[in-house]
């Protein structure tokens, strides 16, 4: 909290040279768990008197639903003064959802959101629009799509779900905003940790997600190897064959992350082809690691699914529909 409170205060003080000093304020009314997740400075920015409601390390992020209940009760317990969350970070969807919502807040060196003082927003390139009517993330479809075929997430902490996916607490804490901004789950918290539960059956959570979903492979290469890559699984039609009566392509198909992938083009463990014919593996970068939600030496049915929606061959399409009718059964 000092640390943010320390960028806050210099960051403001970038905007506004007449900014001033942090100075402590005392909210006895404010309930427990308020005093403990926020520390409160008053402050004279921007010539206004405001509150802010620097929020202290070790909580995970809140939703924008969340946020606003704060906000409104440290308004009522500091009489009236206006208000500002300062918050280490926010993705785009709960800035939107929050400023919607008319919540004040401070993002240090990023933004800022003081109506009738200044607003200010400046982000990353990957950040800049929000995701609502775009596909989900990578981190945020592994996180259904891992629901959805195990189940066994319902109720975990952001800690909990880094641990199961992979990816650290601040994408996973992410993730969980974008899929409660789409109606996908909800969150509730239990003392510091934000705890998730999704909407509906695996079934019904299949549906609502299905329209934001994508296919995992971002770009397919034709390799030489003389051993599979770490991770490497099988893909495809290569996996949908496994599967099913489908004749396997003469060419097999693995799917393995970026990450990999790219570790075995610099480290010589594959070659790259001009076209199939001279490859022994067709080779599909995921967006996600596809080791995450593998089944076995396969890659999962849903992303597999995903993967080959959108071929035509009538063979290829008349198989995928019977194993997501067996899978749903």
């Amino acid at each position: 909290m000092k640390d943010l409170k320390t960028k806050a205060a210099a960051y403001l003080g970038s905007l506004d040279e007449r900014a001033g000093p942090f100075v402590p304020h005392a909210a006895p009314s404010l309930p427990l768990h308020l005093r403990e997740r926020f520390a409160l400075f008053s402050v004279r920015v921007f010539g206004r008197s405001w509150l802010l409601a620097v929020e202290q390390d070790g909580w995970d992020a809140g939703t924008p639903t969340e946020y606003r209940q704060h906000w409104i009760q440290l308004q009522g317990a500091s009489g009236g003064d206006n208000v500002a969350l300062v918050l280490s970070g926010i993705n785009a969807n709960v800035r939107n959802r929050m400023i919607a919502l008319g919540v004040p807040f401070v993002v240090p060196d990023t933004q800022i959101f003081l109506p009738a003082s200044i607003t200010l927003l400046t982000e990353s390139s990957g950040d800049r629009a929000s995701r609502v009517g775009k596909p989900l993330s990578p981190p945020a479809q592994a996180l259904i799509l891992m629901q959805v075929q195990q189940g066994g997430l319902e109720d975990l902490s952001s800690k909990e779900l880094s641990s199961r996916l992979g990816y650290s607490r601040p994408s996973v804490s992410n993730a969980t905003a974008e899929l409660e901004q789409h109606d996908l789950c909800q969150t509730y918290r239990k003392g510091k940790e934000q705890l998730i539960r999704f909407v509906g059956d695996s079934r019904t959570l299949w549906d609502a997600a299905l329209p934001l979903l994508r296919s995992p492979v971002a770009k397919t290469l034709f390799v030489n190897w003389n051993n599979p890559l770490e991770g490497a699984k099988c893909a495809g039609i290569s996996a949908l064959a496994n599967r099913s009566a489908l004749s396997e392509d003469p060419l097999p198909v693995f799917a393995v992350s970026e990450k990999n992938a790219r570790a075995g083009l610099e480290q010589g463990l594959i070659k790259g082809c001009i076209d199939r014919y001279e490859a022994d593996v067709e080779l599909e970068v995921w967006r996600y690691n596809p080791s995450i939600l593998a089944d076995g030496s396969d890659v999962d049915p849903l992303s597999l699914y995903l993967s080959l929606r959108k071929i035509p061959d009538e063979r290829v399409q008349a198989e995928l529909a019977d194993m997501m009718e067996a899978l749903f059964l």
